[in-house]
């Protein structure tokens, strides 16, 4: 077998930003997942849950499923599987629009909101020890916010 060259611009895919991210980004979720298994869901349910409580606390209409992917910048067909296993758990209901006939409005119940609160507190202090790592949160938080950016604005 012959020996082919890697023909990476890095010297080691520890000097790649796009890899490490990816590694963090790997170690973060499992964190998360540990941290959210006393409350039985993932972190994407997590995320989702706590954007539609967000959300419906922000807007003056009720919140679709469209309004979710639109703000978390997702895959519908993402926000749709995750809505899907938050109904099953009874967290949320989702009812018909009444000015879309074609969309629904996303509300926590009860339990929804009590679970979305708890697992809240311990999502942040599981990010708090995370993020400390960093040294500066802040300007952690200023560099990913620039990685969102829309790179064809120009920014």
């Amino acid at each position: 077998m012959t020996k082919r060259a890697f023909a990476s611009r890095f010297p080691s895919p520890s000097a790649s930003p796009g890899f490490l991210l990816w590694k963090a980004a790997n170690v973060h979720q499992r964190l998360q997942r540990q941290a959210l298994a006393e409350f039985g869901i993932s972190p994407t349910q997590f995320s989702l849950l706590a954007s539609y409580f967000f959300l419906s606390s922000r807007m003056r209409g009720p919140v679709s499923q469209a309004d979710l992917a639109q703000y978390a910048s997702l895959d519908k067909m993402l926000v749709s599987d995750g809505t899907r296993a938050l109904l099953g758990q009874r967290l949320i209901v989702r009812r018909r629009s009444r000015t879309d006939g074609r969309a629904f409005a996303i509300e926590l119940t009860e339990q929804g909101v009590a679970v979305c609160n708890r697992a809240l507190r311990v999502i942040e202090e599981t990010d708090a020890a995370f993020f400390a790592r960093t040294g500066d949160v802040p300007a952690f938080v200023d560099l990913v916010a620039k990685l969102l950016t829309d790179p064809s604005a120009g920014d």
